[in-house]
């Protein structure tokens, strides 16, 4: 009897490339591989941003005054030019991407050429956990005064003509906020294959191959965000006062053009996408009868139910007694042995059952 165990844990995403195999023992041997891999990988992200922007404009041509002059008046004042412009982009980003699922990336199992009445199992469990947390926070205050004037001009009291022209106001104001708290996470890239092969073992031979795939993925994304804006305009061009004057009164004001732009965009966002596949099945090299099996699922646990050839439930394999794999069937001296044994404990009954009672105790004396 021979009995051989390996056991391997490992804990990074690319597990192992490999060829396992229970091959070429002999009669009678009890053989068994049991092979146990996990991979967990963590991601932990954490961003605070507190953001104020002030601004504050005053711009003024105003505020002139003539009086009491004995000619003519005339006040003519500038254009104001204004623009504002705060923009807070690309604040609390996070990209993670892994690039491996913690798939095999080749791995051949095969039970092949052992003798006849032996035992042969192998076991294989591949666990993958992924976790990922992000979370943000933002606090964005946008304060943003403009004081322009070219008005609150005078002419009293000339003895002229009296003229006042104030010039334009132009005001552009834009407020952007844009990217704000925007997790972005991609895994998984690869894709494994796995060969599995039972052939060529000798009658009476009982042979499994079990294997199991459980994915489980934790995203957890939280996002805050405390936006204020905050706009202030003060723009005249008015309040122009000529009183009392003897000649002729011309009061010209100029125009006032404001365009405010505020802009929130893509705040709070997450972005989450797991491209994994571990159950790429191919055939072994050098013949078998490979066995495909569909996506595993997410979040599975392993049974622990029995010593059964299968697992329920997608992504398990069952590689035991099956089609032309296995001529598992025994000889016909089993099935005489078991009669045999039967045919003896049924005359024992009768043997024990059947006879006649003892002599009395005084003949036996």
């Amino acid at each position: 009897m021979a009995f051989f165990i390996v056991s391997i844990s490992v804990a990074a995403p690319a597990i192992f490339a490999d060829e396992i195999s229970v091959s070429n023992n002999g009669a009678g041997s009890s053989n068994t591989i049991v092979i146990d891999t996990s991979s967990t990988s963590t991601v932990e992200q954490a961003n605070n941003a507190d953001i104020q922007n002030n601004v504050d404009v005053t711009a003024n041509t105003g505020d002139n005054s003539v009086s009491s002059n004995n000619a003519d008046a005339h006040i003519i004042t500038g254009s104001i030019d204004s623009t504002s412009s705060i923009n807070n982009e690309n604040i609390n980003s996070n990209f993670a991407e892994n690039q491996e699922c913690g798939c095999s990336d080749e791995t051949s199992s095969a039970i092949d050429g052992n003798g006849s009445d032996s035992i042969n199992n192998l076991n294989l469990s591949f666990i993958n956990a992924m976790n990922v947390s992000q979370e943000n926070s933002a606090q964005i205050t946008n304060n943003l005064t403009t004081n322009a004037s070219t008005g609150n001009n005078q002419a009293n009291n000339n003895n002229g003509n009296v003229g006042i022209e104030t010039g334009n106001i132009t005001s552009l104001i834009s407020i952007i906020n844009k990217n704000i708290n925007l997790n972005s996470d991609f895994q998984g890239k690869n894709n494994g294959s796995i060969s599995i092969s039972i052939s060529n073992n000798g009658s009476g031979s009982i042979n499994s191959i079990v294997m199991f795939f459980g994915n489980s993925s934790n995203y957890v994304s939280n996002n805050f965000t405390d936006i204020k804006n905050n706009v202030v305009q003060n723009l005249n061009t008015g309040n122009n006062i000529a009183n009392g004057n003897n000649g002729a009164v011309l009061i010209v004001t100029g125009d006032i053009m404001s365009v405010i732009t505020i802009g929130n965009e893509n705040i709070n966002g997450s972005f989450f996408k797991e491209q994994c596949n571990c159950s790429n099945i191919i055939p072994p090299p050098g013949g078998g009868n490979p066995m495909p099996i569909g996506d595993p699922p997410v979040g599975a646990q392993p049974s622990s139910s029995g010593s059964g050839s299968s697992i329920g439930g997608p992504g398990q394999i069952l590689g035991a007694a099956i089609g032309q794999i296995l001529p598992a069937t025994g000889a016909y001296w089993i099935l005489l042995m078991t009669i045999l044994a039967i045919t003896m404990f049924l005359a024992g009954g009768v043997l024990r059952f059947g006879s006649d009672s003892s002599p009395p105790l005084a003949y036996a004396v």
